[in-house]
């Protein structure tokens, strides 16, 4: 009887194997045939070398030229339909009828040489015919192209149709993107020199400064330097002290607030992590269109990709600190803010914000451009120095996450403009609730429903799908052209859901705090599944890009705003579980006094990041297959430069200006203080200064303001 058992159970793991075999073996087949199909159409992207043309012999003068190339339709070509069917699934998919060239123009002059005797060289051109899609950047953003377009234009458009003429029967229009030629030189100009000027200003007065400090000692050692000075003619002059300035960094303030927030720096750290992975991904160039759909299947990939929603926790960061500690400073002064006080307080966020965004700014529209070379070298860097020159004056004004969104200079800064509107929307808010306490909720719960109710109505309005579509095709460009990024991920509006919904938690954080208990273990455990709901919460975007749903869809435009809700309470939860330590050797971990400096350079290592990913990515002359390797060693570089450079832009800018920040509002809301108390007989030493973090009331100062 056993042994029949036995037999039985062979011929069905027999039979099952067989299933499983001819299952694979049908499914290897039907890949195979994929690929071979796959590859009959052109290749999306293909440039000859760059430097053989250019760089081996720059005696000889010679042109490299970057085309843009879209395809004529043509529904009598079997190959033709095999790239309509491609690129119907825009989710997914490149679009194969807009292919990228890279040319040496002497060589593309040898191959129409070559085959003069078998082709008519006036049957390789094509008449312009218009697209749907934009495959050119726009007009004036590369040097001397004109004249490029003038000289060679025709002969390009000639070597491209000459390839896809020969190899699959389809001709396409084509425009010059830019050229490089190793006989053009520019001159520097004069926003060069005044790089180099400022520069040289900064580094003189750090060194004054530090000077200055050192002569002021009274006593051995380095405690002078974690003491202020006894006037504010001379704490105005140690601004730049570099010493002194270290000393902010790395000090920590010792009030059971400020204590228990000290787990946001690394949540500061962990997301900015996050969002320099994601831009990696992003701007990583694949060596063909293959390699960039393919990661598209991938559920790691999807969670990058949607993981765009990230940068809400620096919204979510910056209303909790808002809250937090404006609230705290109003108890403790007992005054009225008014509208007079929210422009001071804007005012100085302004100032300490500024200074080192101008100065990265300046560096990307003057001298960066000259720091390698490519055939994408112009296409990532000269654009940020043509908008940079054009367009400075939208991000020092910070409205550019809606003027010139498809002119971007310095892309990654739309953030730093939507947190100073969300900022002041904020102080308005907590100064209406500081005035009149009993509204809170009310006012709260209608900002929370009418920016759910609008959201939802962009999101109906413009057809979207309930979370932002971030297509391949449109990485081209960076997504500057693309609707969604324009009309759902960069405006300000956007994220009044989030930033509201914030407000209350901290609202809601603080009636915690005063009631403080010992949490029971489920509590503890969900917290601890609430860590992990984040990752899932980003991989259920695999829905939205492998499904396509019918749009405009009431469902999905209130989904969009649902999800970022839910976002938004999975991070307050895990804020409130650090913060009364629910697993202590977590908090403990993020308490860490390494985690706070990280924490603080963060701002500027945000600023400077996307440039260093950038020259690592486009000075390349290898494409990338986007293996782990491939984006784990560029990350890791960029992540660890970005910190470096950082930590010299904190000493030198960003430190020192909220040192001089602190020092004249602290003097502006002390003379308007006294005014008042002279008026109604009260203290006059009582410091109202609503521009000062709690932690800068003690000795030794910090610097913990309400941004990265």
């Amino acid at each position: 009887m056993a042994s029949r058992s036995v037999r039985l159970c062979c011929r069905i793991l027999s039979v099952l194997a067989i299933i499983v075999g001819t299952m694979a073996s049908a499914s290897e087949e039907q890949m195979v045939q994929q690929f071979a199909e796959y590859w009959r159409m052109p290749r999306v992207f293909k440039y000859d070398d760059y430097d053989i043309c250019l760089n081996d012999n720059p005696t000889i003068p010679s042109v490299y030229c970057v085309v843009k190339a879209v395809i004529r339709p043509d529904n009598a070509s079997a190959v033709w339909g095999l790239i309509e069917r491609n690129s119907a699934n825009w989710k997914l998919q490149l679009n194969h009828a807009h292919l990228d060239r890279g040319f040496c123009v002497r060589d593309c002059e040898q191959r129409l040489r070559t085959i003069a005797n078998r082709l008519n060289e006036s049957d390789l051109l094509v008449p312009k015919f218009k697209t749907n899609f934009r495959y050119t950047f726009q007009p004036g953003t590369f040097r001397n192209i004109d004249e490029y377009r003038q000289n060679y234009s025709e002969l390009l458009e000639k070597c491209v149709n000459a390839e896809l003429t020969a190899e699959f029967g389809l001709k396409a229009q084509t425009e010059i993107e830019y050229c490089d030629s190793n006989a053009e030189f520019h001159p520097i100009d004069w926003l060069e020199i005044s790089f180099i000027v400022v520069a040289l200003i900064i580094a003189g007065i750090v060194l004054g400064s530090s000077l200055y400090d050192f002569r002021c000692k009274t006593s051995h050692g380095l405690n002078h330097y974690k003491q202020d000075l006894p006037g504010a003619k001379q704490m105005y002059l140690v601004s730049f002290s570099i010493i002194r300035n270290w000393y902010r960094i790395t000090s920590r303030g010792d009030d059971q607030l400020s204590h228990d927030l000290r787990y946001i720096h690394t949540i500061r750290m962990i997301v900015f992590m996050g969002v320099t992975l994601g831009h990696v991904v992003f701007y990583a160039q694949p060596r063909t269109a293959f390699t960039i759909e393919n990661r598209y299947s991938e559920l790691s990939t999807m969670i990058i990709i949607n993981g765009t929603q990230i940068v809400t926790t620096f919204f979510s960061i910056s209303a909790m600190l808002l809250v937090l500690f404006f609230m705290q400073k109003v108890e403790e002064t007992k005054r009225k803010v008014g509208i007079a006080e929210i422009c001071i307080i804007s005012a100085a966020r302004y100032i300490r914000l500024t200074p080192v965004y101008a100065f990265v700014m300046l560096f990307e529209a003057t001298w960066v451009m000259r720091l390698g070379d490519g055939p994408l070298w112009k296409k990532g860097f000269e654009t940020g120095r043509t908008y940079c020159r054009d367009n400075w004056w939208a991000n020092m004004l910070y409205i550019n996450n809606y003027y010139k969104v498809d002119e971007p200079c310095m892309l990654h800064t739309w953030y730093l403009a939507a947190d100073f509107h969300l900022f002041v929307y904020g102080l308005m808010l907590c100064a209406l609730i500081a005035r009149f306490p009993k509204i809170r909720n009310a006012l709260l719960g209608t900002m929370l429903l009418l920016s759910y109710i609008f959201t939802s109505i962009v999101i109906y309005v413009k057809e979207y799908d309930a979370i932002p579509i971030f297509a391949p095709e449109q990485i081209r460009y960076f997504f500057w052209y693309w609707g969604v990024y324009k009309d759902a991920y960069v405006p300000t509006h956007m994220y009044l859901l989030n930033y509201t919904f914030a407000i209350g938690c901290a609202f809601y954080y603080m009636h915690l705090a005063k009631t403080r208990s010992n949490y029971n273990w489920l509590v503890k455990v969900s917290w601890l599944a609430s860590c992990l709901c984040v990752p899932i919460l980003f991989a259920t975007g695999y829905i939205f890009y492998h499904y396509q749903f019918s749009t405009p869809s009431v469902w999905m435009a209130l989904l969009f705003p649902l999800i970022r809700l839910l976002y938004s309470a999975i991070i307050f939860f895990v804020g409130v579980g650090l913060s009364f330590r629910f697993i202590k050797l977590l908090t403990r971990l993020c308490d860490i006094p390494f985690h706070t400096i990280i924490g603080r350079l963060t701002y500027s290592a945000y600023l400077c990041h996307l440039c260093l990913i950038k020259m690592s990515l486009f000075n390349t002359r290898s494409f990338f297959r986007y293996a782990l390797i491939d984006i784990g060693s560029i990350w890791a570089a960029s992540l660890s430069l970005s910190y470096l450079v950082a930590w010299v832009l904190c000493l030198v800018l960003e430190s020192p200006f909220i040192a001089l920040q602190r020092q004249l509002f602290k003097g502006h809301a002390r003379s308007s203080n006294d005014s008042e108390n002279s008026s109604s007989g009260g203290d006059h030493t009582t410091d109202t200064s609503y521009c000062e973090h709690p932690d800068e009331k003690n000795k030794p100062n910090i610097v913990f303001s309400q941004r990265f």
